[in-house]
């Protein structure tokens, strides 16, 4: 966190991942509460020295009096135990603010396996981050992380007293069986039914007698036995005629089928559901289900809802599943956080997954892409339909996920108009993402990622491109992107401001002369002669990083070149504004301390390394 950052956060009226503690000469208890709750959730830092007031509407910094005291203890704590059942990583940040000392903890979300983290030895003091406070965990979030902690997935437990024969629907197992046996390389077909089931890893071998599991029940049981080991719907489907805005819960639903079948079958009934209203009338494949005439519409839908069918958290008995639709929106919701962090989900790596052997049955025929890309696939079509990206909610304190399917066009007339007013001359990539910023005001790079459908390095390009051309202003080394206050200022003007062209005329102003083909260029400044003043005002320090990120480097690497300088002062007060100013990059964006992090030159860094190499 930046000395620019902190204070913007200290202003802040709340944050749900930063709380402010006083801590002047010690540690207060209540602290190891929020590490409890921050390691629980998704992480946040902790900040010492900021005295808030009793309702968190003031803030004032009374600096932390003994700093290596009270970050010698509080560290001591974290790593060697004691205080909390697990040790917790996290390093310290020391910043100055008005003479006075602040100290910012880092507490980064424990893995599943590890949670729940809590106090001392006692499971029931295990807290969760929600709304800005820490609060004790329920008991039903405690079953919820023993679960996901779990060595044995939930849908690989068996089910003793249910006889193997009986639970199947044979018409489900007929209908799989016979467009799983239409591949190529097929070797079940000579099988019955129970040694399918056995192969497959849905009926489990014990003391000589076939048990199934609860993935066999969900998958192909008959309603009966599903509704034995779930005690709730599968689904709950409604269809709503208006928009989201313009619905209340007490208003009924249009058209609505709660689902307590099996997991195909209940696919089978929202494939039935959706043509109904799909926007182009389409034909199925009778065998697998699928649309002879696939649309971008159809795979959003298709991936979203089988999505929501093999990732939900089926041990959760009091929620159930939902999919609305709305005229504006669609929106998938269901009991039981993903694993990894929506930007994890969004890039091209393997995952962990709460429903192995569901997800593997689904993907052998198709009906669900490989692990990990069903998002990026909605995100893909929404691009090319002209949408707004998904919204993606992975809410680790309500232990839920949502995707959310706009309806929506990313660049509208008003937009175009808006551009023009503002005398903006951007390129499609570039007017999307302006859009973005202009109905988000916030930008991750996954996301922009997911508009451009470009990477990393080709999207920084284009967002920094917006910064050097003042649309826009990044943080938080260069993984988030708002508008730049003066656009802000512009936008909120009134609309007669507007029409007079003053808008237009200021902006139009600043804009004129800007690079557009490369980052490095400033308004109204020769390349040279702004690359000459930018490295006056680096340091001997950071100019030594730069000819070391000529090449990707690690943080050790980079520290050994550098011998005379501390790791933590290396990277605050040296490498840290190298990559606010994008000079330098991370290999791993989404994952500051990712421990294979490499840092290197960025294709601006690159233009500055000749200059001081005097290649130029």
């Amino acid at each position: 966190m930046t000395k620019e950052e902190l204070l913007k956060a200290i202003k802040s009226p709340e944050w749900t991942d930063i709380e402010f503690k006083q801590c002047r000469n010690g540690v207060s208890d209540d602290a190891y509460k929020t590490v409890s709750a921050f390691a629980n959730t998704s992480g946040g830092y902790l900040v010492f020295g900021v005295k808030e007031s009793a309702g968190k509407a003031e803030r004032d910094i009374v600096g932390v009096d003994d700093v290596d005291k009270v970050q010698n203890d509080f560290l001591s704590c974290l790593r060697n135990g004691g205080k909390l059942s697990r040790v917790i990583p996290s390093d310290a940040e020391l910043h100055e603010i008005e003479g006075k000392h602040v100290l910012v903890f880092y507490i980064p979300e424990a893995d599943r396996k590890e949670k729940p983290i809590y106090l001392g030895k006692r499971i029931d003091q295990a807290y969760i981050r929600r709304g800005g406070g820490d609060e004790l965990c329920t008991e039903s979030e405690l079953r919820a992380f023993i679960r996901d902690a779990s060595d044995t997935p939930y849908d690989r437990s068996i089910e003793h007293g249910i006889d193997p024969s009986s639970f199947i629907n044979s018409s489900t197992l007929k209908w799989y069986r016979t467009l799983l046996d239409k591949a190529p390389t097929s070797k079940y077909a000579h099988l019955s039914d129970l040694d399918f089931l056995l192969e497959m890893g849905l009926l489990i071998e014990e003391a000589g007698k076939a048990i199934p599991t609860k993935a066999a029940i969900l998958l192909f049981g008959q309603d009966r036995f599903v509704r034995q080991i779930l005690s709730r719907p599968v689904v709950d489907y409604q269809r709503i005629d208006s928009s989201e805005d313009n619905w209340n819960a007490d208003t009924r639903w249009h058209d609505r089928l709660v689902i307590e079948s099996n997991l195909f079958e209940a696919w089978r009934m929202l494939i039935d559901k959706y043509s109904l209203i799909a926007d182009i009338p389409f034909s199925l494949d009778e065998t697998s289900l699928q649309r002879k005439d696939d649309t971008l519409e159809f795979r959003s839908f298709r991936e979203a809802a089988v999505n929501l069918l093999i990732h939900q958290d089926y041990g959760d008995a009091s929620r159930k599943a939902e999919i609305k639709i709305f005229k504006d929106k669609t929106i998938f919701w269901n009991p039981g956080s993903a694993y990894p962090s929506v930007e994890a989900l969004l890039e091209s790596r393997h995952h962990s997954i709460r429903n192995p052997l569901i997800v593997r049955i689904f993907r052998q025929i198709g009906l669900c892409e490989e692990a990990g890309t069903g998002i990026r696939t909605i995100m893909e079509g929404c691009r090319r339909l002209g949408l707004f990206p998904a919204l993606i909610t992975n809410d680790k304190s309500d232990f839920s996920f949502a995707i959310t399917i706009l309806k929506k066009q990313i660049i509208s007339q008003s937009v175009s108009e808006l551009q023009n007013k503002l005398g903006l001359q951007l390129n499609a990539d570039e007017t999307a993402l302006f859009a973005y910023l202009v109905s988000n005001r916030s930008l991750s790079l996954a996301i922009a990622k997911a508009i451009t459908g470009k990477s990393s390095e080709l999207t920084l390009n284009i967002l920094a491109k917006l910064e050097a051309i003042q649309v826009t202003k990044s943080s938080d080394h260069k993984q988030a992107w708002s508008l730049s206050e003066d656009i802000v200022q512009q936008i909120d003007k009134t609309p007669a401001e507007i029409e007079s062209g003053q808008v237009g005329d200021q902006v139009t102003g600043q804009a004129t002369g800007q690079v557009t083909g490369q980052v490095a260029g400033q308004a109204l400044h020769d390349k040279k002669q702004e690359l000459a003043r930018l490295i006056k005002e680096l340091t001997q320090v950071q100019i030594g990083i730069i000819r070391t990120c000529s090449e990707p480097v690690s943080m050790q690497e980079i520290k050994q070149s550098q011998k005379k300088v501390s790791r933590d002062f290396l990277r605050v007060r040296h490498l840290n504004p190298l990559l606010d100013q994008g000079i330098v990059l991370m290999k791993y964006m989404d994952k500051p301390k990712h421990p294979k992090q490499k840092y290197y030159l960025s294709d601006y860094g690159k233009e500055i390394l000749q200059v001081i190499q005097g290649e130029h």
